[in-house]
């Protein structure tokens, strides 16, 4: 253009870099080869009347080959869109047969499920990575259904069982025995702490003989404060808070607790669920002298996934009608929907349940003031189970979420068992928690 307009005196110039400007071309409605006719050009301008023209012949070809550019253009872009889209589709089918034939297990995919009934409705995109981490097999280890020997010397006695509403030998005091005479050693700061893994999904943490499983956000644990610590409960003032949030989990049938199911690995009857499981574990307590409170409010009949808001109103109610609790406890089963799966550990003879601690952290929307003091406590209590019941406790397993921890110093949730555990193997589980507690509690 600047070359175009160089033929032409200053004042045509002038005119004509107006004219080329599409601003003022808009304004004055018209064109170059309009004004190249209307003789403002004089005719004699032979040579520059030459030139222009062939600029505004090359400006033509200029839009021409510019619209087909910008229709290649957009046609690569629908092309670009097309092959996004179709690689997308190709790694979600490949993921989906990977998943089926390598990665998350059915039990994981359950397990995942029981715990996101805590969590908040807006999933991100992160979580929904952290997903596969969380819950593969190779993350998330579950143990064989077979038995955990006891290494400890058979010294039962094989009287008939009196409480318990199956036949067999006393084995309330044969659990007993095991725990008597144990006293609380107080704090537990002699213990070695290791980080096995720290990924982006998981951290494996060794402290002493337990294992912790750390999928939450918090990869700095400050251990130095939490071992140091002693946990400081007695009998006299610091009551138990026992309820369940997913009341209806079952376990499988037995020879002496026979019955079905009101829905999938559930039942609505107070003696085949979780309150059953509850009870007994506050008989245990008072039988040991240690004060608890058994709230029986069903929170899933009817509607599973609403079952953490019920229960939340359930805890702050009983916390204060009980004028504060030492413990909180929320009791669960394993939610993992498969009857072969029954994680038990075999102690003298006795067929009892594993249990397995659930923390939660915290999460997005709501902070837990309490984990650590909640973890503190969390820890005590499996490494007094390792000495006295090798195997009973699984791997602890720490989340962002709450869990209602958040409303009370020393909240947990206790998993027992499993769906293909019995009634029976869960209750041999709450008899050896209650000596637990009767070594941490003071007199």
């Amino acid at each position: 253009m600047k070359i175009a307009v160089a033929f032409l005196n200053k004042k045509k110039k002038n005119k004509l870099e107006r004219i080329i400007n599409n601003n003022i071309l808009k304004k004055e409605k018209t064109s170059l080869s309009d004004y190249f006719n209307s003789n403002k050009i004089k005719k004699e301008d032979n040579k520059e009347k030459i030139f222009v023209k062939n600029f505004i012949r090359n400006i033509k070809d200029n839009n021409t080959e510019r619209k087909k550019y910008s229709l290649n253009e957009n046609k690569s872009s629908i092309d670009i869109n097309k092959s996004i889209f179709l690689n997308i589709f190709i790694v979600f089918i490949i993921l989906l047969i990977y998943i089926k034939f390598n990665g998350i297990s059915s039990k994981n995919f359950a397990l995942a499920t029981n715990f996101r009934q805590a969590e908040d409705s807006n999933i991100s995109l992160s979580s929904i990575y952290k997903l596969y981490g969380i819950y593969n097999d190779k993350n998330y280890i579950i143990a064989d259904n077979g038995k955990i020997e006891n290494k400890e010397n058979d010294n039962s006695n094989n009287e008939d069982q009196s409480y318990v509403e199956y036949n067999g030998r006393n084995v309330y005091e044969v659990l007993d025995s095991i725990s008597d005479n144990k006293k609380d050693r107080g704090v537990v700061n002699n213990l070695s702490v290791q980080i096995t893994e720290n990924s982006a999904n998981i951290q494996r943490i060794s402290v002493g003989n337990i294992k912790i499983l750390n999928y939450s956000s918090i990869r700095e644990i400050n251990f130095d404060k939490i071992l140091n610590e002693n946990v400081t409960l007695t009998k006299s003032s610091d009551k138990i808070l026992l309820y369940s949030t997913h009341t209806s989990e079952s376990y499988t049938n037995s020879e002496n607790f026979k019955f079905e199911y009101s829905s999938t690995m559930r039942s609505q009857d107070p003696n085949y669920n979780m309150l059953a499981i509850g009870r007994e574990l506050s008989n245990n307590l008072k039988e040991k002298g240690i004060s608890s409170i058994h709230n029986t409010t069903p929170h899933d009949y009817g509607a599973y996934t609403g079952a953490y808001s019920k229960s939340r109103i359930t805890v702050k109610n009983a916390i204060q009608n009980m004028g504060g609790a030492g413990i909180s406890i929320d009791v669960h089963r394993d939610a993992i929907a498969d009857l072969t799966y029954a994680p038990r550990v075999n102690i003298r003879g006795i067929d009892v349940a594993q249990c397995m601690f659930v923390m939660g952290v915290g999460s997005d929307t709501t902070d837990n003031p309490y984990y650590e003091d909640n973890l503190k406590l969390a820890i005590k209590m499996q490494t007094i189970a390792e000495e006295i019941y090798p195997g009973l406790f699984k791997p602890m397993i720490l989340r962002d979420s709450v869990y209602n921890q958040d409303l009370n110093k020393y909240s947990m949730l206790i998993e027992i068992g499993a769906t293909g555990n019995t009634i029976d193997e869960a209750m041999n589980t709450t008899r050896c928690l209650a000596n637990l507690f009767n070594i941490v509690y003071k007199d």
